[in-house]
């Protein structure tokens, strides 16, 4: 056995892998994720469509194990978490490749500058890197865009509102700091639960633009709840 062999056993005999979702041990699993919780990885019955979109896809459905690596990265600065999440997301970039255009702009819905101070990174932006920089492997031409559109006001946190009182809680939130390309807009959050962010973006910052500019698409990971306003529900 090589040196490196013997040393990477007895590492994994004091420190053996956790699953950066459940911590139990990951033994054969090609990822931090044990293949107990890859299994119950589900991608979403249904994806909320948000209004002013054209289209929308969700990874996976936000329950077990993908929660549970959500709130891990998001509340709790669990890195391992997120080096999970996006490894899986990578491995599905695939995926997504038709629905993305010749030209495409991926836009994060930004934070406002005291979230992004108080919790000390982006998870929106970290995920539409990672998309961007797959889709850009596999020989699509979709860049990261994160100085499009801004958040000029700060919103409290919207998970026990209403899709009407989420939109009323956004209102005046975004605002567009350049020209619109003429390019696919790519709308890229975290947890897409009514719709309600996305289609704020996308009625404050893109409304005045030609539908030829920007045919929306938006990419996250699905919230059970769907939108009660009756918009669009489509597995994409």
């Amino acid at each position: 056995m090589a040196i490196s062999d013997t040393l990477k056993a007895l590492f994994e005999l004091f420190w053996p892998t956790r699953c950066a979702a459940c911590d139990g041990l990951v033994s054969k699993s090609p990822t931090t994720v044990c293949e107990c919780c890859l299994d119950a990885i589900d991608k979403p019955h249904h994806v909320v469509v948000p209004r002013g979109a054209d289209k929308a896809f969700a990874f996976f459905a936000y329950e077990g194990p993908a929660s549970d690596l959500i709130t891990r990265w998001k509340y709790h600065e669990d890195y391992s978490a997120q080096c999970a999440l996006m490894g899986l997301v990578s491995n599905r970039i695939q995926e997504i490749k038709p629905l993305i255009a010749e030209h495409a702009l991926l836009v994060p819905v930004p934070p406002h500058p005291n979230r992004l101070e108080s919790r000390g990174f982006d998870p929106v932006w970290t995920f539409a890197s990672v998309l961007a920089k797959g889709l850009q492997s596999i020989g699509c031409d979709a860049q990261l865009a994160d100085n499009l559109i801004v958040r000029t006001r700060h919103t409290p946190h919207q998970a026990q509102l209403s899709y009407d009182e989420r939109l009323k809680n956004l209102d005046g939130a975004f605002e567009r700091r350049s020209e619109i390309p003429h390019a696919q807009i790519v709308i890229v959050d975290d947890v897409l639960t009514t719709g309600a962010t996305i289609s704020a973006c996308i009625e404050q910052c893109f409304a005045s633009a030609s539908p030829d500019i920007h045919p929306i698409l938006a990419l996250a990971i699905a919230h059970p709840e769907m939108s009660p306003t009756g918009d669009a529900e489509a597995a994409v």
